[in-house]
């Protein structure tokens, strides 16, 4: 019985869908951009969140972590600790041990590549689609292998799927590298986003020249439990192994070891969700819009068919029979725009994709990024979300809909309180409340990228560029092919490199106080345009374990308020507490150090740390760790290449090589990012609303012709008659206008009370009054030119034609 009337409510409705198509597609083509744009969100999160590596019994992978350090930076295992784990520590069938987050130049191309010990493949018990996988062989250390296996995104992405790939090699810094193997898709090899190739770990001095040899390597872990054995058996029993590990070593921090589930995800997704949520909220604020437009569309509806829905309800059927039906039509609906949303959302990504891999500047290297794929998650995400959605907003018209009197229906006449005003206005303020919302973000990141692009960090840019050196035994030969490059015309040492600096501490006899610090040459202030403003620059012969420092002004400032600094003297030391330099840079070592000039304070880079005040501390370009400051002639990128052939001829894997000008773009590029995306996401929700604003005010001067040919007949002018409809949008306008803005606001001032807004604010100004202003204006004029066309039609009627009207 129940399957007959389904089947005869689901004929039906695709009989009213033929009778109203425009009706029918306008509802599917509004749900499926609202619908579209949130599946696009949903898809990345199930890519990083909800996705698994496809490895058998993944549950049973866990990795083993040491507690992250003060500065965030994760602590590895060195490769004994590894080999001591695995042959001692009874939880894992086996474990296997990766250095994962390395690059490499291929051919001229960046790859990503991951390196593993031997028994890799067969803990994952992954088999390539084609070739071997690395083995236990491959990995000696006395002598293993240089060989490689491809993942299918590096198949892809550098050999164009050329099956006859296998037995191909390529140069990896001194030797070649010998493809046997390609893996099929999907697998990731456990890591959120997957290496374009495999290595054995053994070959580590091809792609860390300066980090010794395997037996040096810092390693991560992860092992397969046992049957049986319990997570949290498993810690207590690694636990103990660790304590007695540490109880013979120079280390005698407490040793405290964690077990997280390594399933190809981000590890902390309760984090990432919420982080992804606003973005949902933001993105939901789209689809929110489209069904607001279909609910006063289905408002529209259900007064046209009311002669219709009174004639079924005089034969006998109940109101709960009639709202069934229009429920199925609803959901009907849904599902058509389910399909729609799920190729807007595919079309949408690849789109963007495409467009960021294309302007994303060349300095930075290729942009490894993938179009997130979709599987069965993201489509039953979306059949729920737009049954949810359509039923949700359709649920009130039905009521209303069946809400009349059959008798007066069947006469032609209106019910009354068919006309569901108050539904109708508050649809369109929070459509106009979404908008306002979507549109003062799009602003607030436009200005803020206007104000980037005019933004001085205090040093040159425009004609200089950063070198990174990776093959340390190479440094002499890659600096004398930089002395010989004809378009350098002058270069310097940093360390770190322009982006970072180092934590420090100053004691002048009254106390410690925190201090950056950075490494430079002689030179580096000459490279970089950075003014001596007393005293004297490091001459060429001043090195490390030179007792002289340069400080800024700021610095200056603070440690001899009202004296001259230079002459002065201070103890210099590394701060503990704070971010300490890799293993392979040398710490600052303490010592009383004399101040021999004061240099001009800059601004830096607002995006990362900010250069203000730094402590110089004299090296030069021979020292390992250094990077290269060089200004060029001519055309930076043009120069660059050019040093980019020459130093790559040196060292095919020579690190990397961009323009100062590049560096400072990228805040404004990430700016654009994230303006385009709120400024789609602003103009999608306008013209919905405008549309859904349009649609309303036409059916109102269709549905009122007769009362506004009385009010023209009695003496209202056409001026009377615009006003009067314009009047029924402006106070739904002005208080989705109002609370638009006051939300806005309050998110504003709560975001720079948080820790987050005094990181982002010096570069998002999120309380800019013009960018407020400026998108509600723009949100009343389109308001104004939606209500204008059905107003000046209602205007220009006929009176005695209305009236004569049946």
């Amino acid at each position: 019985m129940r399957i007959d009337a389904t089947v005869r409510d689901l004929v039906f409705a695709l009989r009213t869908f033929a009778r109203a198509p425009l009706a029918a597609a306008t509802i599917v083509v509004t749900v499926s951009i609202g619908l579209g744009v949130v599946a696009i969100l949903f898809t990345i999160l199930n890519t990083f969140i909800f996705r698994v590596d496809i490895v058998p019994d993944i549950d049973q992978m866990y990795a083993v972590e040491k507690p992250r350090l003060p500065d965030d930076v994760k602590d590895l295992f060195p490769r004994a600790q590894f080999d001591a784990m695995r042959s001692d520590a009874a939880v894992f069938i086996d474990a296997y041990a990766t250095v994962p987050d390395i690059d490499v130049r291929v051919d001229g191309k960046m790859m990503a590549v991951v390196l593993v010990t031997g028994n890799f493949f067969d803990v994952v018990r992954v088999t390539p689609m084609m070739g071997r996988a690395i083995v236990v062989n491959d990995d000696d250390r006395a002598g293993g292998s240089p060989v490689m296996v491809l993942s299918h995104k590096g198949w892809t992405r550098h050999f164009n799927n050329d099956p006859n790939v296998l037995g191909r090699t390529v140069l990896i810094g001194n030797a070649p590298f010998k493809i046997i193997g390609v893996m099929p898709v999907g697998f990731r090899g456990l890591e959120v986003s997957g290496p374009d190739f495999w290595a054995p770990l053994s070959q580590i001095a091809q792609f860390r020249p300066n980090g010794g040899g395997p037996d040096r390597a810092n390693v991560d872990i992860v092992g397969r439990l046992k049957p049986g054995v319990t997570p949290s058996s498993a810690l207590a029993q690694l636990m103990a192994w660790h304590a007695n590990q540490a109880a013979g070593a120079a280390d005698r921090r407490a040793p405290s070891i964690n077990l997280v589930p390594r399933r190809g995800t981000i590890p902390q997704p309760m984090e990432a969700i919420a982080i992804f949520t606003p973005l949902f909220l933001a993105f939901g604020l789209i689809l929110m819009i489209g069904c607001a437009n279909v609910a006063n569309l289905l408002l529209a509806r259900g007064v046209a068919r009311q002669r219709e829905i009174g004639i079924r309800l005089s034969l006998g059927a109940s109101r709960r029979r009639i709202v069934r039906q229009l429920m199925t039509e609803s959901v009907l609906l849904a599902l058509a725009a389910a399909a729609g949303g799920y190729v807007l959302s595919r079309v949408a990504l690849e789109g963007t994709v495409y467009w960021v891999t294309r302007v994303m500047p060349v300095d930075i290297g290729d942009v490894n990024v993938n179009v997130p794929a979709a599987d069965w998650r993201v489509a039953l995400f979306l059949v729920m979300v737009a049954i949810a959605a359509t039923a949700f907003f359709a649920l009130l018209p039905a009521l209303h809909a069946t809400r009349i009197d059959p008798v007066r229906t069947m006469r032609g006449e209106l019910v009354p309180h068919a006309r569901p005003g108050r539904a109708r206005h508050a649809l369109i303020s929070v459509q106009v409340f979404a908008s306002a919302l979507l549109l003062i973000c799009a602003g607030i990141f436009l200005r803020s990228s206007l104000a980037s692009s005019q933004f001085d960090p205090g040093f040159r840019t425009a004609d200089t560029v950063m070198i990174d050196i990776a093959n340390e035994p190479k440094r002499a030969a890659m600096v004398r092919a930089i002395e010989d490059q004809s378009t350098i015309t002058a270069y310097a040492a940093v360390r770190p490199g322009m982006l970072d600096q180092r934590a420090g501490l100053a004691d002048t006899g009254v106390g410690k106080q925190g201090v950056p610090y950075k490494f430079v040459s002689g030179a580096y202030f000459g490279v970089m345009g950075i003014p001596i403003v007393s005293g004297r620059t490091f001459t060429a012969a001043e090195r490390e374990q030179d007792a002289v420092v340069i400080v800024s002004e700021t610095i200056a400032r603070t440690l001899w308020p009202g004296g001259d600094a230079v002459g002065k003297t201070f103890r210099l030391e590394e701060d503990m507490s704070g971010e300490r330099p890799p293993a392979t840079e040398s710490a600052l070592p303490s010592r009383m150090v004399t101040v021999v000039g004061v240099a001009r304070d800059v601004a830096g880079f607002r995006f990362g740390n900010r250069m203000e005040s730094v402590v110089f501390v004299p090296t030069s370009v021979d020292v390992p760790g250094t990077a290269i400051m060089a200004r060029v002639t001519g055309d930076p990128d043009l120069a660059r290449q050019t040093l980019l052939d020459r130093l790559t001829r040196v060292d095919p894997n020579m690190g990397m090589i961009v323009t100062m000008r590049t560096v400072a773009r990228l805040e404004k590029f990430f700016l654009g990012i994230a303006f385009w995306i709120a400024f789609i996401l602003g103009l999608l929700a306008l013209l919905l609303t405008a549309a859904g604003l349009f649609s309303v005010l036409s059916y109102l001067v269709e549905q009122r012709t007769k009362e506004i040919g009385v009010r023209i007949a009695l003496g209202a002018s056409s001026r009377n008659v615009t006003q009067l409809i314009l009047g029924q949008t402006a106070k739904p306008v002005m208080y989705g206008l109002i609370a638009g803005a006051g939300l806005a606001a309050s998110l504003a001032a709560l975001l720079l009370s948080s820790d987050l807004g005094a990181a982002i604010g010096p570069v998002v100004h999120v309380a800019d009054p013009i960018a407020y202003v400026g998108s509600l204006l723009v949100i009343v004029a389109a308001c104004l030119a939606a209500a204008w066309l059905p107003a000046a039609r209602a205007a220009r009627l006929e009176p005695m034609t209305m009236l004569r009207q049946e």
